[in-house]
């Protein structure tokens, strides 16, 4: 007569996807890239130059609803997420919507074209201080929460939510990311948009965002 053993069966669990937090770096750095420059050419611009001044407020008004979509899909995607983590990620993520609301504030006399571009430098680079310090604090306090509370899509793409709510704006918010990032960076990021934008971004969304930034800032 002969006995068979039989083996438990280990349950096999499927790996949560984690979040890449390489685009709200990238996304970071950009803000305080450009609305340092939007600070320094505001501060020199001649009224007079009428080409010029209608390319940085064009480039300007991009950068603000970038950052306004920004902060949109934080409120919406991440941040109900990392709320429900704990009682301290909780009130880690009210901090940062207080925050949220002093940029907006922040942002109307920028956004206000009745006043011309260079009375207007004093609240870009007020804008551009406040920018960098929610940014690097987020990123010290907020992006570990990010990791441990929030997960990240299945196949590591943008999610399709995000992709729709850009619109219009996605082939320069694609383009946005991409000019600010790193080559390792980069690499990253073209792993996280759709399939479709990195070669339309190739064929020519790259050169546009380059033209864009060249009218505004006279330079590469």
């Amino acid at each position: 007569m002969s006995t068979s053993t039989v083996r438990p069966v280990t349950p096999t669990s499927t790996p949560v996807p984690t979040l890449d937090l390489t685009p709200g770096y990238v996304a970071h750095r950009g803000l305080r890239e450009e609305l340092a420059r939007l600070t320094e050419v505001t501060r020199h611009l001649d009224p007079v130059d009428i080409l010029r001044v209608r390319a940085v407020e064009e480039h300007l008004a991009l950068v603000l609803r970038f950052l306004r979509a920004h902060h949109r899909e934080e409120h919406i995607v991440l941040y109900p997420s990392v709320r429900a983590g704990s009682p301290r990620a909780a009130r880690t993520v009210t901090a940062f919507q207080v925050d949220h609301s002093t940029l907006e504030e922040a942002m109307r006399p920028v956004a206000d074209r009745s006043v011309p571009l260079r009375d207007r430098s004093p609240a870009i680079g007020r804008l551009c201080e406040l920018v960098a310090r929610h940014s690097l604090a987020e990123e010290h306090e907020l992006f570990p929460l990010m990791r441990r509370h929030v997960r990240g899509t299945p196949d590591g793409r943008m999610p399709t939510r995000t992709v729709r709510v850009w619109g219009r704006d996605l082939p320069a918010f694609v383009a946005f990311h991409l000019h600010h990032a790193t080559g390792a960076e980069r690499r990253r990021v073209l792993r996280w948009i759709p399939p479709g934008t990195a070669l339309l971004w190739r064929a020519g969304w790259r050169r546009a965002y380059e033209r864009r930034r060249r009218a505004a800032y006279g330079g590469s």
